[in-house]
């Protein structure tokens, strides 16, 4: 338990520097809001894919047919798992007397969790370096990509037309994941992993790595913009928070207990947990983004991203012990 603790305060206090950054930044006149469009498209359309194509294709996991019958067992508790908490985080607030646009943020808050640059650490630290544990996580992640860029880009828009297949699958993050899935079940092509241009494999490392730091400096930018009383005295926001660490958690477990209680995937235990872990994980950071792409509500995306991640602080080692028993 000890160790849960520390190694979610050390990840959490990591985030929380570079958010503090943007925030100093923001106060200073170093940086202006409307650099965040551009930041939020270097983010989207360029870190976040590489994070996909360095997962598969940098030091992968051989691929085999029993490991990518699981990657379909786990695409199918994501899916389930994601829509179920939509399905629930959906009725929680339709019938609260706030605007929609806010209203459509606290479902986004509920339903999407950084499962990304968050849940990789931790279920690295969890399985100690198993890489087919890893893949997992980013199986979810693919899944994760795609619902996020469809009904998550939806719920800021409010316009139905952003729900289309082809903005599933061709959007830079399920690009990104395409090439990397193809990159690691071919790996003859993989220059990402060929020792005889290995430095090529910076290039998809330090672009993915930049993925968290870019997030939490926009969130810091943005926060620096927010009072006191719209970070912390919405009590609505505290609710999409126990959703987000606790709901979509407690709903993801239950999807996976029968699976469990019969004894399947004895032999993976992690099919079952990475799920479960990846949910528990605080807000997607893509809400700060998505807001400022799709001009959304920036400032309520901010206040509701920066008030959750906050309190997963408290949530996170609770949850990950009770898991991983």
């Amino acid at each position: 338990m000890l160790r849960i603790v520390e190694k979610t305060a050390l990840i959490l206090l990591v985030l929380f520097v570079f958010a503090l950054s943007g925030f100093v930044l923001r106060k200073a006149k170093l940086v202006r809001s409307e650099s965040l469009f551009s930041l939020a498209n270097i983010l989207l359309c360029f870190c976040q894919p590489f994070l996909s194509v360095k997962a598969f294709a940098v030091d992968p996991i051989a691929p085999s047919g029993e490991v990518l019958l699981n990657f379909l067992y786990v695409a199918l508790f994501a899916l389930a798992a994601i829509l179920l908490t939509f399905l629930f985080a959906s009725l929680l607030f339709r019938f609260m007397k706030e605007e929609k646009r806010k209203r459509d943020i606290l479902v986004f808050i509920s339903v999407f969790s950084n499962c990304s640059f968050i849940g990789l650490p931790f279920v690295d630290m969890f399985t100690e370096g198993d890489s087919e544990a890893m893949m997992y996580v980013i199986v979810f992640a693919v899944v994760f990509n795609i619902l996020i860029w469809t009904l998550g880009a939806y719920l800021i828009t409010q316009d139905k037309k952003q729900i289309s297949l082809r903005r599933a699958f061709l959007n830079p993050c399920s690009v990104g994941s395409a090439v990397g899935l193809l990159l690691f079940l071919v790996p003859q092509i993989n220059i990402f992993n060929m020792p005889a241009v290995k430095e090529l494999g910076s290039v998809a490392t330090y672009a993915g790595d930049m993925t968290a730091p870019l997030s939490m400096l926009i969130a810091g930018v943005r926060l620096a913009e927010l009072s006191p009383r719209e970070l912390f005295a919405d009590p609505k926001i505290y609710l999409a928070a126990a959703m987000r660490l606790l709901g979509s958690v407690a709903l993801t477990y239950l999807l996976i207990l029968p699976f469990k209680l019969a004894g399947i995937f004895e032999g993976a235990p992690y099919v079952l947990l990475a799920p479960v872990i990846a949910m528990s994980m605080p807000p997607a950071a893509s809400i700060v983004a998505f807001a400022e792409k799709f001009d959304g509500d920036k400032r309520y995306a901010a206040a509701a991203f920066s008030t959750a991640t906050m309190l997963s602080a408290v949530t996170l080692p609770v949850v990950l012990m009770l898991v991983t028993l």
